[in-house]
C-alpha cells in the first residue's frame, strides 16, 4: 500500500456512498473502504502472524529437545 488517508465525512450515508462508489483524485480512482474493515483485516493478519510465530517456537523448542536427547522427533509435539 502506498499510502492511507483518514477521511470524515458528516454522515453514515455519505461513507456509504463513497464506499461504494470510490473516490477519483488527479485522474486515478481511489478505493474507499470503511475504517473498522481495515481494522478487521489488519487484526486478522495479526492472528496469522501470531498463529505462525507460535509453530516457529515450538519447531525451535522441539530441535532444542531433540538435541538434548529429550524427544526422538520434532514433529511428534507439533501436530
Amino acid at each position: 500500500m502506498d499510502n492511507r488517508w483518514l477521511v470524515k465525512v458528516n454522515s453514515d450515508e455519505a461513507a456509504d456512498y463513497l464506499v461504494r462508489v470510490g473516490f477519483h483524485l488527479y485522474n486515478r480512482h481511489i478505493v474507499i473502504r470503511h475504517y473498522y474493515d481495515v481494522l478487521m483485516d489488519e487484526y486478522k493478519e495479526y492472528q496469522e502472524y501470531l498463529k505462525h510465530e507460535k509453530r516457529l517456537q515450538l519447531m525451535r523448542q522441539g530441535m532444542v529437545d531433540v538435541a538434548q536427547g529429550l524427544a526422538e522427533d520434532i514433529e511428534d509435539d507439533l501436530v
